[in-house]
């Protein structure tokens, strides 16, 4: 009796730290969300097939440039050149994109988690003003009833009073609903299961780093290290070793003088318009990060504006120089400015992090 006794204490108290466990273990700071999403990724599984495929590819390249073969024509010439100098090199960048490639993808996937993270955030923050509003509007509610008893109030204002309080609660509604898919995106991205609970975020909604960026430096390092530009700067060098080698047989005016010719200038094409493209698209991120910066700064000094008027307000109810209703709206007006800071900074911080991400070294 005493062995099942013991037995049945030991499972529950198995069950009760699992228990434990799988609800802490739906509480995740920022960081350790993105850990649990590089762990469960199946695209950095597809990552490194690619790359076992592409390095089983520069094997084969380099086994076939050693390979002697007849060289009867100028065409037979021109193959084995690029077979012997140009193929490997080319499996060899094709190698190191898709390392590129691979870091680059889970550079996104980290982005792609912050995003989801920030935006649980946000959206709490949102429901919270929701509901203080809805304490709000319950309390202008009661002074309206206590009015309207009094024969003060119209029985039109007491509907007005009740329809807004009603109408946020159908706003509430609507904020939980966006929480409820907030919450299966971030699951998604993590790799869980589509599951309704609900994963707690341990950190909080505030500003990330505000240090000033060398924008000249953060371009440099960007097109030295650009996977696509890399890809297209090592298709452009062996489009340059192609045309070398068919100069030495081949005439402007043959086929495979001006087919070769026309893949080198779409080559340089290619790779000036992707420089191009890249340094413009930093730029303008770099802009709209000072642009989004510069409106944290006046959300935060509208909020400080809002807080002063809502004190301002309490203590001048206290006093008797104003009413009830004056001071709930103007705590209304700062529940407002309070989330319209949340939201610029969360605008900030994801521009900021998608750069900092995608371009800082």
């Amino acid at each position: 009796m005493k062995k099942h006794t013991s037995l049945i204490i030991s499972i529950l108290t198995i069950t009760a730290v699992t228990t434990a466990f799988a609800a802490e273990s739906l509480k995740f700071s920022i960081q350790e969300s993105k850990n649990v999403a590089a762990s469960n990724s199946k695209q950095a599984v597809i990552d490194d097939l690619n790359i076992k495929a592409k390095e089983s590819a520069l094997r084969d390249a380099e086994k076939d440039a050693k390979m002697s073969t007849s060289v009867n024509t100028k065409i037979d010439k021109l193959n084995n050149k690029i077979a012997r100098e140009v193929n490997p090199a080319k499996a060899a960048a094709e190698l190191e994109y898709a390392k590129k490639i691979k870091e680059k993808n889970l550079k996104n996937l980290e982005l792609e988690t912050y995003k989801a993270t920030s935006n649980m955030l946000l959206i709490k923050k949102e429901l919270e003003m929701e509901k203080a509003k809805q304490d709000i509007l319950n309390e202008k509610y009661k002074i309206a009833e206590a009015r309207f008893k009094e024969g003060k109030l119209t029985e039109n204002d007491l509907i007005d009073a009740k329809y807004a309080l009603d109408s946020k609660a159908i706003d509430i509604n609507k904020v939980t609903g966006k929480l409820e898919a907030a919450n299966l995106e971030l699951r998604r991205i993590l790799g869980f299961d589509m599951s309704e609970d609900l994963i707690e975020i341990k950190d909080d909604l505030v500003l990330t780093s505000t240090k000033n960026i060398d924008i000249e430096k953060v371009v440099e390092d960007a097109l030295n290290n650009d996977a696509e530009l890399y890809i297209k700067s090592e298709e452009l060098k062996a489009s340059e070793k192609i045309m070398e080698f068919t100069k030495e047989d081949y005439e402007q005016g043959t086929p495979t003088y001006d087919e070769n010719m026309l893949n080198l200038e779409n080559a340089k094409v290619s790779f000036e318009d992707a420089k191009v493209n890249l340094e413009v698209s930093i730029r303008n991120k770099y802009n709209d990060i000072l642009t989004a910066r510069d409106k944290v700064q006046l959300a935060q000094k509208w909020e400080a504006i809002c807080l002063n008027k809502m004190n301002n307000a309490q203590f001048k109810f206290e006093k008797g120089l104003i009413s009830k209703e004056e001071v709930l709206k103007a705590k209304e007006d700062y529940l407002d400015a309070k989330y319209q800071t949340y939201l610029a900074i969360y605008n900030y911080n994801i521009l900021r992090t998608e750069f900092d991400t995608l371009y800082v070294k």
